[in-house]
């Protein structure tokens, strides 16, 4: 089965963008009060961290993956390289969007070596992936250009190990598979670092607790050890609800948007994209532009 471009980037995107409001707050009363019918449109940011942002931006994860599409889109392809010169050139003419940890040590290390990815082990690295494995319907291509550009930024082996792992999901739905197969087959896969298959253990254990149990079970941080597993926990919690999926990852609150790119991303590849409200995708402040770069990469 072919997936189509959109199914994977139109989805990851709309996901970071509902995760704007509440990105970042890890008090689950404070998201409450914001959103007491639960999160069911594209909103301003609520915390501190994305103050020039307005509803239909993306965060800067988002950011990322829109400067990775028009990469892919004007390259005809993905190329580490020519991304590594384009993620630079992003950053030099973009003022709104945070620089987080890993975006602050890579530019630094760059300017002073003319290379070198940060130490960090955020899954916001493996994240930005959707235009790589829109690009290439080679299953092994799209391993390679996940870690590929996980490795621009994030020089942890677990995070570029959950880069390659979602690539595969995506690899196995793209052969078939249902999204629960898919992702048991990626964890039996996986090798490295990352322990997949006790990530996925751990998010099994709590597939009968409610995502008000099981989020701040997990852990709501950044960090791969505690986003990789939630990510998986939502992914096979709502399997068939995608449109779920993505507001009760969003209500978790914590670093939901790099959670939300990735449970996108293969919501859309099992599911395509008919599910999603008219407004997360016609909202999107960049919506023009994406459907233009999706044309050329997909004519």
């Amino acid at each position: 089965m072919v997936i189509p471009p959109r199914h994977l980037v139109v989805p990851s995107l709309a996901a970071d963008a509902l995760c704007l409001g509440p990105h970042w707050i890890y008090d689950r009363e404070e998201i409450r009060r914001h959103y007491p019918d639960g999160i069911s449109r594209l909103d301003a940011p609520r915390s501190k961290y994305h103050p020039q942002k307005r509803a239909g931006d993306f965060t800067h994860y988002g950011d990322q993956t829109l400067a990775l599409l028009r990469s892919v889109a004007a390259r005809g392809g993905f190329d580490p390289v020519g991304w590594r010169d384009d993620w630079l050139g992003f950053w030099r003419d973009n003022t709104a969007s945070y620089r987080d940890g890993a975006t602050r040590a890579t530019l630094e290390r760059i300017e002073r070596n003319g290379h070198g990815a940060s130490d960090s082990g955020d899954l916001g690295g493996a994240a930005r992936i959707a235009p790589v494995l829109a690009a290439s319907a080679d299953p092994a291509e799209r391993i390679a250009g996940a870690r590929a550009q996980t490795a621009l930024t994030h020089g942890d082996p677990a995070t570029l190990d959950a880069a390659g792992f979602f690539a595969r999901v995506v690899n196995g739905l793209a052969a078939g598979g249902s999204l629960s197969e898919a992702v048991r087959s990626a964890a039996g896969a996986s090798g490295g670092v990352l322990d997949a298959g006790a990530c996925l253990r751990m998010a099994e254990d709590l597939l009968a607790e409610d995502a008000g149990t099981a989020a701040p079970a997990l852990g709501l941080a950044c960090g791969t050890a505690e986003a990789f597993p939630l990510s998986l926990y939502f992914l096979l919690k709502y399997a068939d609800q995608p449109r779920q999926a993505l507001v009760a990852n969003a209500m978790a609150g914590g670093d939901c948007a790099a959670r939300g790119l990735l449970i996108g991303m293969v919501m859309g590849a099992a599911h395509g994209t008919g599910w999603l409200p008219a407004e997360w995708t016609e909202g999107l402040n960049a919506a023009g532009e994406i459907e233009e770069l999706l044309r050329r990469m997909d004519p």
